[in-house]
């Protein structure tokens, strides 16, 4: 039997940290750090995104940072890189800022922004487009959105290998949400359910993977990505 095709659909539970963050005693953590090290100000997120740009995005000679917009800060404590962290004491606080830079990307972008105990900031980008999905999160589900692109171009004939061919993430969009989908509570969603689509460039295709997401009350979400909605685009 194909592996591959027997993978699909695709059903996955992302890794979650061992404590419920919806825990009285967690949820007062997740408080403490964020009362110790605040958000900064719009001015700073601003200004070091815009140094990170040179970095991140390779047509550098040509982007000009200096229109870019924020559109929505908030905390990123919970994302289980941040948590962990700070749970190490290795860094102060994090934050996901969705952006707007026109001279630089057509999709909004979003961003997290570490603080080290030293006050520095390393900025990374997470995503292009829209999304739920936080950075852990689409760390997990990235590799097993490029099998299921990688197998929807060889049920269409096409070879294609995850080995052969990394894939990458185009933007990304969300296309339904459950009535059931929770609020974001310091950049996670710990209850309901909800749908995006993720382009995926691979082997000089674009296949676009439909991903249900249902957080799994942890900090993680279950995943499930049915093989005949994926879209061959070009």
């Amino acid at each position: 039997m194909n592996i591959v095709r027997a993978l699909l659909p695709i059903v996955f539970l992302s890794h979650s940290f061992a404590a419920n963050a919806q825990h009285p005693l967690i949820l007062e953590r997740l408080n403490t750090w964020n009362e110790a090290s605040p958000q900064p100000s719009n001015d700073v997120l601003a200004a070091e995104i815009s140094d990170a740009i040179a970095d991140i995005y390779s047509t550098a000679g040509r982007c000009n940072a200096t229109g870019l917009q924020i559109e929505d800060a908030r905390s990123a404590a919970a994302d289980r890189f941040a948590f962990t962290a700070l749970v190490r004491g290795t860094i102060r606080n994090a934050w996901f800022v969705t952006t707007r830079i026109p001279d630089c990307d057509d999709a909004p972008v979003r961003f997290m922004m570490i603080q080290n105990t030293g006050g520095e900031f390393k900025t990374i980008r997470v995503n292009r487009g829209r999304s739920y999905a936080w950075e852990s999160l689409i760390g997990d589900t990235l590799p097993l959105a490029n099998i299921a692109a990688a197998a929807a171009l060889k049920r269409a004939g096409e070879p294609c290998s995850v080995d052969d061919s990394k894939g990458s993430l185009g933007v990304t969009r969300v296309a339904s949400e459950g009535e059931d989908l929770g609020m974001d509570v310091y950049g996670v969603r710990y209850s309901g359910k909800w749908t995006e689509i993720w382009p995926i460039e691979i082997c000089d295709r674009t296949v676009e993977v439909a991903i249900e997401f249902t957080a799994d009350a942890d900090g993680g979400a279950f995943t499930n990505m049915p093989g005949d909605q994926a879209r061959i685009l070009k």
